[in-house]
């Protein structure tokens, strides 16, 4: 190894070093990883593909984006290279035991690198130092490979571990096999847009599944050990059983969606006298994420399609002590600007429940970014504060438009049905446990136990 690859790779691991732990705080909040003291596994299984990830090579799937980022293990751990390591579909891993217990025990190996040695189309070709333009927040020049980055893919790198997980562009954007991508060290970026607008615009080309094929990996599935679990979000997220309550109408006759006042009052009557204590989506989130704790008994109390008759309702609760999470149809919502402004300075969440409430999955997708973009917009306009959740109309959605939720700056979203058990790993259809106006005390109770 030269002098300057040496230096390269030093400059690289400095970086991981003063980066890692803002990384990892960042990751921590926003997926969910358990609590500190939480029990989380040292190997787990993965029955899609029929291998096991475990030890560092585990920690660094999951801190580092897990199935997102880089896809199933198509191998166990594995002697290649002269060391010990992991092919995903979409990277490959390296462990260095001399960084053993640091951030920088595993790294991607230069599969970017290996996949276009010796290739000398113009994309590949440097320019000069002395020629390269004024960096801005959209493009920057990297003098040590001659290469720029803008745009999506700057921030698809900058938002994903940047230099300490990539490495340096080692190309400029092209076209190939029909998608605009780039080189690095350690990936090739693909840009889709098919998925405009959601998570998933930017992924990492499958240079995994490419390398284990040109070395001759064996990919099959091997049986799991004793004792490992199968791959399962829960095992790495924090994890709650909950009462969400989904209401929608009030008055009578009573009716699945229209709840009498009485009925109402009696079931509040009945979580007051038993120790309940009313949450917000945020207090749940915060607590899910390992950031916030709960109450004894905690409940959370939603209301959709935002009634008229929920303005009294809403009396009701403040009356015992709790606190409601109204979502609001934004474009054709029964409860006024100044009504929905009230019921938040009181205390209560106004979240999101799209314009018109329509089928998500049953319109176009640029119909459904307006839906989704549109209401949060609104209501934080009507109520000056933030709006970070949503829930699907008619429970109705799909893996598109989760990602367009997630697009959108929204936190989590829910379904309309589900029982009761949440967790990170759930963030965009958390479920909830519909209250109908034909339910007895006796099917109430029952319903929260």
């Amino acid at each position: 190894m030269g002098s300057g690859e040496v230096s390269r790779r030093r400059h690289i691991r400095w970086c991981r070093r003063i980066s890692i732990a803002a990384l990892l705080a960042v990751i921590l909040s926003q997926v969910g990883l358990p609590a500190a003291g939480a029990a989380t596994p040292s190997a787990v299984y993965f029955p899609v593909t029929g291998h096991t990830v475990s030890g560092p090579f585990l920690t660094f799937w999951q801190t580092q984006g897990g199935l997102a980022i880089f896809g199933y293990p198509l191998t166990d751990a594995i002697q290649g290279h002269g060391q010990t390591v992991q092919y995903f579909e979409r990277a490959r891993f390296e462990l260095h035991p001399e960084y053993a217990g640091t951030p920088y025990e595993v790294e991607l190996s230069l599969l970017g690198r290996e996949a276009v040695a010796g290739r000398t189309d113009p994309a590949f070709t440097p320019y000069p130092a002395n020629s390269a333009a004024p960096p801005t927040s959209d493009r920057v020049y990297f003098a040590a490979t001659g290469h720029y980055l803008a745009y999506g893919f700057k921030q698809y790198w900058e938002a994903h571990g940047g230099l300490a997980i990539f490495g340096y562009p080692i190309s400029e954007e092209f076209t190939e096999n029909g998608y605009t991508v780039q080189y690095f060290e350690r990936a090739r970026f693909e840009y889709h847009p098919e998925f405009k607008g959601t998570p998933y615009e930017v992924e990492l080309g499958r240079l995994g599944a490419t390398a284990a094929a040109a070395a001759g990996v064996s990919t099959q599935p091997v049986p799991p050990q004793a004792g490992v679990p199968a791959y399962d979000p829960s095992l790495f997220y924090q994890a709650i059983h909950i009462p969400v309550l989904l209401y929608h109408n009030f008055g009578s006759p009573a009716a699945r969606y229209l709840m009498p006042f009485s009925r109402f009052s009696q079931e509040m009557d009945w979580l007051q006298a038993n120790g309940y204590h009313s949450v917000t989506m945020a207090q749940l989130y915060d607590y899910l994420d390992g950031t916030g704790e709960l109450p004894s008994k905690p409940i959370v109390l939603t209301f959709d399609d935002s009634w008229s008759s929920q303005w009294a309702a809403a009396s009701i609760l403040n009356a015992h002590g709790f606190h409601g999470v109204f979502f609001v149809i934004a474009g054709a919502s029964q409860l006024t600007d100044s009504q929905i402004k009230a019921l938040s300075d009181r205390g209560n969440e106004i979240e999101a429940h799209t314009m018109t409430h329509p089928y998500l999955t049953r319109i176009s997708a640029s119909q459904a970014v307006w839906e989704v973009q549109a209401s949060k917009a609104h209501l934080e306009a009507v109520t000056g504060r933030p709006v970070d959740f949503i829930a699907y109309p008619y429970g109705d959605y799909n893996s598109s438009v989760e990602a367009i939720v997630a697009a959108a700056g929204y936190r989590g979203a829910l379904a309309a049905w589900g029982g009761k058990d949440w967790n990170v790993g759930k963030r965009w259809f958390e479920p909830r446990v519909e209250i109908s106006g034909l339910s007895t005390l006796s099917d109430f109770i029952a319903a929260l136990q």
